[in-house]
Formats: C-alpha cells, sequence, structure tokens
C-alpha cells in the first residue's frame, strides 16, 4: 500500500523541526555534550571525564605502551571479578580468582647468573641450590609459576635493583582502571573537542609519580614544559575512551634551548568493553620456591 503524502504546510513544520533538535548518533542523548566540532570546553571536559565510567565495570581489553619509566603493556586483558592478564614480553603476570601467575625471565644474563651462583655457593646448603637451579628452570621467561602475590609485592619493595619494580599492579576488586588512563584525564587543564576527538593539555606534576605513566619528577625532567603537555583522546560510538596519547615534551629542562628527540609518547587503546573474555589458568603451573622471591629481588638485569 502506497502511503499518502504529506501536505507540504506538515512538511515543512516537520523539516523545521527536524532542523532544531537534529539526530542523536547512536550511545548519546539531546544532553551529551555530542561530537559536534565548536563544543566548549566544559562540555569536552565531561566527556572525557565520563569516558572512562565504563571502565570500572572491569570487562575490556588493553595496551599501554612508551614514555619515561613506563611499563610497555603489550596485551592487557581485564573481566572482574574473575581474574586479569597483563603481557609485558616475556614478563606477564596474571590472576585467575585467588590465585596469582607470573611468567619472567630471571637473571638473563649468564655473567649476572653465574656471579649470583658464585655468592650463592658459598654460604648456600645443598637443598637450596637444588631449589635456586629450580628457579632459573621455572623463570624462564616461557613457563607460568603460581606465586605469592603479597611476597612479590615484598620483593618489588626491597630497594635493589629488580626488573619487578617496573611491573605493573593488576587490576582487581577496587582497582579496575588497569591501563591508568583515568589518572592521566584527571590531570587535565584544558579540553577542545572535533568530532570523537578531544585534544588539550594535561599538568604531568599531578599525576601520581608511583604509577610509572609518565616519569618520577616531571619538574625536575621538563620544568614548566610538564604543566602543559598535549594529549589526544578518541572516543568510540557509546562516547567510551578507545585511545589516548599523550606527547612527551621535546625539551629536558637541563638542556640548552635547541629542541631534542623527546621520549616515545604514552599511547593507551582500550577495546572489547563487555565482551572480554576473563583468563585461564595454565594447567601446568608449580608454586615458586621461596627462595625465588629472594632472587627476583635482586634481578639486576
Amino acid at each position: 500500500m502506497t502511503l499518502p503524502k504529506l501536505p507540504r504546510i506538515i512538511a515543512v513544520a516537520l523539516t523545521a523541526a527536524l532542523g532544531v533538535t537534529g539526530c542523536a548518533r547512536p550511545g548519546t542523548s539531546p544532553g551529551d555534550a555530542g561530537p559536534a566540532t565548536g563544543a566548549s570546553p566544559a562540555d569536552a571536559r565531561e566527556a572525557l571525564v565520563r569516558s572512562v565510567d565504563a571502565l570500572r565495570a572491569g570487562d575490556y581489553t588493553f595496551t599501554r605502551t612508551g614514555a619515561y619509566l613506563t611499563a610497555d603493556i603489550t596485551h592487557g586483558a581485564v573481566h572482574l571479578p574473575d581474574g586479569a592478564l597483563l603481557e609485558l614480553g616475556q614478563a606477564a603476570m596474571m590472576r585467575v580468582g585467588d590465585a596469582t601467575y607470573l611468567r619472567y625471565l630471571i637473571h638473563g644474563n649468564l655473567e649476572e647468573r653465574d656471579l649470583y651462583m658464585k655468592y650463592r655457593r658459598k654460604a648456600a646448603a645443598p637443598g637450596q641450590l637444588r631449589d635456586i637451579n629450580r628457579v632459573y628452570a621455572l623463570l624462564d621467561g616461557k613457563h607460568w609459576v603460581r606465586v605469592d602475590e603479597k611476597r612479590l609485592a615484598a620483593a618489588a619493595a626491597i630497594e635493589e635493583q629488580s626488573g619487578l619494580d617496573s611491573m605493573p599492579t593488576l587490576p582487581g576488586p577496587g582497582r579496575a582502571d588497569g591501563p591508568d588512563a583515568e589518572a592521566l584525564i584527571k590531570a587535565v587543564t584544558t579540553a577542545r573537542r572535533s568530532g570523537d576527538t578531544i585534544t588539550g593539555t594535561l599538568d604531568a606534576t599531578r599525576v601520581d609519580p608511583d604509577l610509572d605513566l609518565l616519569f618520577s619528577d616531571p619538574t625536575y625532567l621538563y620544568g614548566p614544559r610538564a604543566k602543559a603537555m598535549s594529549y589526544r583522546a578518541v572516543l568510540d560510538e557509546r562516547g567510551r575512551l578507545a585511545e589516548l596519547t599523550v606527547e612527551m615534551p621535546d625539551q629536558l629542562a637541563s638542556q640548552p634551548p635547541e629542541p631534542a628527540d623527546p621520549e616515545p609518547p604514552v599511547v593507551i587503546t582500550i577495546s572489547q568493553y563487555g565482551r572480554t573474555e576473563p583468563p585461564r589458568a595454565p594447567a601446568d603451573a608449580e608454586t615458586l620456591p621461596l627462595i625465588g622471591y629472594e632472587m627476583l629481588a635482586n634481578d639486576v638485569d
């Protein structure tokens, strides 16, 4: 059946109404800041703050790379409360339920391994040497080993040179934001929006240095430039954060005025909201011997 044509006066009125209200894109409402160029700075900032709300559900996949002191997370999978996985090249950490697992290459430098064995042979009992050799077999960068997360954190906190110092904290109850994107967004000082992209500056001195996201002492390293670092955030079709890039200043505070090659930017990508599979416990994971934590605390690679 053919529908009758609308009278001209009704069609004109309908067109005018549409022109006033506009058409909302999926995931937005008339009250949203919207993707249009020229959104006010307050609206752009509010959209940026809301973009990380979905992380609190603890169900997403992410990566985080670049920058000074940053531990590159080449793959992160968060599915709370079931567990979380962080991969950093040959190193990885995983929590499945109440169990924590580590994949790690310890004393990969053979010279350092020989020095450690020479030191241990002077005082170690035969049983300890056997456990040390077992630790080397387990922490080869290929096998998962079950660890005590509290002992692992204590080993990382010891004032020694250890690769554990740069290992990120696994997401869990009360800490669903694995990439620490919200910590960066809270440091934003200016925001302007064009479509799904928000750009502006952030103050690195407002970011917790213990997170190792940027650098431990930004004012010392970059001077005033640390307070106005450029960022670029991209939102997905539902206003959730999909990518966040923070550029490093191109000059150190101690350098002459000529620009230098900057550190790589921090780049965070987030995807698979609500569709990330929970990690699975490795079936053949052995338990790390107690002496393994001492060895990890002195891993000076």
